[in-house]
């Protein structure tokens, strides 16, 4: 088995993000807008993953009802 590991530096946002990627009309907070960028920009992108909205209670509900319960 091999295992194949991407190690990414802290990200600290800075000014220049701030005014890259926060907008107060779009009605996010910071740490909204943080964990967005983090989320799409650079883990899903990175690791081509797909993003879904789907909250965990509703990923529970739906395996409950796959099994009947």
């Amino acid at each position: 088995m091999t295992l194949h590991m991407k190690i990414y530096p802290v990200f600290k946002p800075n000014e220049y993000f701030w005014k890259n990627h926060f907008d107060e009309k779009s009605g996010l907070t910071k740490w909204e807008t943080y964990l967005k960028v983090v989320r799409e920009e650079i883990m899903a992108k990175s690791f081509n993953f797909e993003l879904s909205d789907t909250l965990m209670e509703d990923k529970s509900d739906y395996k409950a009802l796959l099994k009947g319960k």
